[in-house]
């Protein structure tokens, strides 16, 4: 568990890395507006491409061996960014990055179920905690780094955490092979299944992927967004839109802590979408209607709206029976998720830049939040995605 906990730490610290450094790094390596935006819609998209082989990578090495290769690349990735000497290396070293972040993103659920199936819900609190953390860690320790050491040690120092995240799983690794012979044995006795069935007809594993792509969506969308939008809307300074937007980011440690352990109790998952889907309302409507009208609260509900995404990490293991198809579906979720979700920024942009108001770009959002609704009734039936494949097999 502290394996899990560590490794889940160092997988998304290079995610908002660069952005608090861009002044900086455009003195040696150029960094406009144009160029940044490029490198800000990489994680969704690399993790969209990850999550499509990472079940395959997975069971290939075994959960343990991707874990330790993850990290590995991991920490290549950060020390090649900080090194990186024109952006065409930084923006290639941010792929590696990214792509390691994703197959990391894939295999966490199938890990919890694998080590902890009893206790799906605190463990993935705890790492949902430390994925929070290892993504705000950077927008404030990497400025303090830069500003003492530079910005390129600023990038590189983040390497250490994926290096000590390997340690645990080096430890596990004699045990986690004697345990993968157990279970080629195994495997080899069961009946061979020759075409896998698709998880579009499981309405569960739909509506697991439906509510992350939502708080995805949101969630990238106001990373992109936010300030610039409260600047126009509400007339805040860059400091308060700057503000806000922590206030956003913050939130998701208390969100990431209580979320997971009370949405795997029988008769929480529907309650749980319904309220993301009220805070999302709630948020875009003041922003709409009277967005000059404390401004801040507005923000809080927003930010609380993407409580599905912890919600999604603990059902991946809760509705699957086994640490192989939570893997699988955790790959889809991944997969599908974050293809839908990687266009929600540029459209967002797209809507005010053709409109010249943020008004389109708001009703837009509000639609999204709505998919949500489907899910809710779905979920609230409590069924195993297992379970439901069953027939088509």
């Amino acid at each position: 568990m502290t394996g899990i906990v560590l490794f889940a730490l160092g997988i998304r610290t290079g995610v908002a890395a660069v952005s608090p450094l861009a002044t900086r790094i455009d003195l040696d390596v150029p960094l406009e507006g144009l160029t940044l935006g490029i490198l800000g819609t990489i994680p969704p998209v690399a993790y969209a491409l990850a999550a499509a082989l990472s079940p395959w990578f997975a069971r290939k090495v075994g959960l343990e061996g991707a874990v330790i290769a993850v990290a590995l690349l991991g920490a290549i990735a950060h020390v090649w960014r900080g090194i990186s000497p024109t952006y065409l290396s930084l923006f290639v070293a941010t792929i590696v990055l990214m792509l390691a972040a994703g197959v990391g993103n894939v295999i966490l659920p199938g890990l919890v179920k694998l080590y902890a199936p009893h206790r799906i819900g605190r463990l993935t609190a705890a790492y949902g905690t430390a994925m929070a953390f290892s993504s705000t860690a950077p927008t404030v320790l990497g400025v303090w780094l830069a500003d003492e050491y530079g910005w390129r040690w600023s990038l590189a120092t983040w390497a250490v955490i994926s290096v000590v995240g390997i340690i645990p799983w080096i430890v596990l690794w004699p045990r986690a092979q004697a345990k993968g012979l157990q279970e080629a044995v195994i495997t080899a006795t069961l009946p061979i299944v020759t075409a896998p069935v698709s998880l579009f007809k499981s309405p569960t594993a739909l509506s697991i992927m439906a509510i992350f792509t939502v708080s995805s969506a949101m969630a990238y969308s106001w990373f992109a967004v936010l300030p610039p939008a409260l600047i126009e809307l509400s007339g805040m300074s860059a400091e308060s839109a700057a503000l806000a937007l922590g206030l956003f980011t913050i939130m998701g440690f208390p969100v990431s802590l209580i979320v997971p352990p009370l949405v795997v109790r029988r008769g929480w998952s529907a309650p749980f979408v319904g309220a993301s889907m009220a805070f999302n309302i709630l948020g875009l409507t003041g922003l709409l209607v009277a967005p000059t009208v404390t401004p801040f609260l507005w923000v809080t509900f927003l930010s609380l709206g993407p409580l599905t995404f912890a919600m999604s990490l603990a059902l991946i293991g809760h509705r699957t029976t086994n640490h192989l198809s939570a893997l699988i579906l955790s790959g889809f979720v991944n997969k599908w998720g974050y293809t839908f979700a990687a266009g929600a920024p540029v459209l967002v942009g797209l809507g005010r830049e053709i409109s010249g108001q943020w008004t389109a770009s708001l009703l837009g959002l509000l639609t999204l939040s709505l998919v949500s609704l489907p899910a809710m009734l779905i979920l609230g039936k409590e069924q195993n995605v297992d379970k439901e494949l069953a027939p088509h097999r």
